[in-house]
Parts: C-alpha cells; structure tokens; sequence
C-alpha cells in the first residue's frame, strides 16, 4: 500500500520529469536517469523536496546533494521518510 509521502514524492518526480501518465506508472525500482533525470532536474527535485520536507517537520531539510540520478524512485522515498522520522 502506497503512503502519503510516497504519492507525494513520485508526484513531485512525474512534475520534473514531465512525464505523462500517473504516479502509479513511476516503478520504485528505476533510477532517476530512466526517468530521464539530469542534474538540473535533479536539483528541480531537491528543491521541492526541501519545500515538502520544511513545511511537513520544522528545521528537516534536503539538501541539493542528496539527490542525484543514480538514485532510485525508492531510494529517494526513503530519504524523505527518514528527513519526515517516518
């Protein structure tokens, strides 16, 4: 069963990514590179992200180093799960 931070997490990677479809089409599996990911989009993605995270937990934060196209759809989710305590 998805999470509300996961939807939120793969909605904010469909939006950068301009990718059509839903965010049940984004599999956990995939590196942000299959997904077409460069560094800019990469930093697009962090800078949301840091956004989600600071309005959800005060004084959590993302910084633009953490994201990068290797990382997985999942990966990425864990990371905002462990900024969020979650």
């Amino acid at each position: 069963m998805s999470t509300t931070t996961e939807n939120d997490v793969k909605q904010m990677i469909l939006d950068v990514s301009e990718l059509d479809g839903s965010i049940d089409g984004i599999d956990n599996a995939s590196a942000l590179s299959d997904l077409n990911f460069n560094g800019n989009m990469c930093n697009d993605l962090a800078q949301q992200l840091n956004s989600y995270v600071k309005s959800a937990k005060p004084g959590a934060f993302v910084n633009n180093s953490e994201i990068t196209s290797d990382m997985t759809v999942q990966q990425v989710i864990d990371l905002i799960n462990q900024k969020l305590g979650q």
